[in-house]
């Protein structure tokens, strides 16, 4: 004869919900500090080096140094944006 009991066997019930995770939010940590100066340097660097160079063999004034610094500052600029909200 079959249990006509209204409550359901254990086997039927279900499983509790999983808990939900309260912590906080992933934060950046050393490496993703690391990462941003590193890009802000090489963006300096390179577009800094690639203007003293034109300037070496242009033999002009320093103008394309600061114009390469400039663009230099733009890129490093950009980069710490992208990488801020990436993290946020």
């Amino acid at each position: 004869m079959a249990d006509k009991s209204p409550l359901p066997k254990p086997e039927q019930m279900a499983a509790p919900a999983p808990a939900v995770d309260t912590a906080e939010p992933f934060a950046p940590g050393i490496i993703d500090f690391l990462t941003m100066g590193v890009a802000i340097a090489l963006c300096l660097i390179l577009a800094g080096g690639i203007g003293v160079a034109i300037d070496a063999v242009a033999h002009s004034t320093p103008l394309w140094t600061f114009v390469g610094l400039g663009f230099g500052v733009v890129a490093a600029v950009l980069v710490t944006v992208s990488l801020v909200r990436k993290n946020l």
